[in-house]
């Protein structure tokens, strides 16, 4: 069991290396990533708002 899942990690880090081809780009699209999901907390804060009115 262990042996699959080292094998799906290092298929989706390939994945993720491949995808970007620098070191910066990895960050990049942490980055991204991180302020896609600041961006959907935030919008989940202001529905619970409305429906705390």
């Amino acid at each position: 069991m262990k042996s699959i899942a080292s094998i799906a990690i290092a298929f989706a880090l390939s994945l993720t290396l491949a995808a970007c081809n620098t070191w910066s780009g990895v960050k990049q699209d942490a980055k991204e990533a991180g302020q896609a999901a600041g961006r959907g907390i935030e919008k989940a804060g202001e529905k619970v708002q409305d429906v705390a009115k």
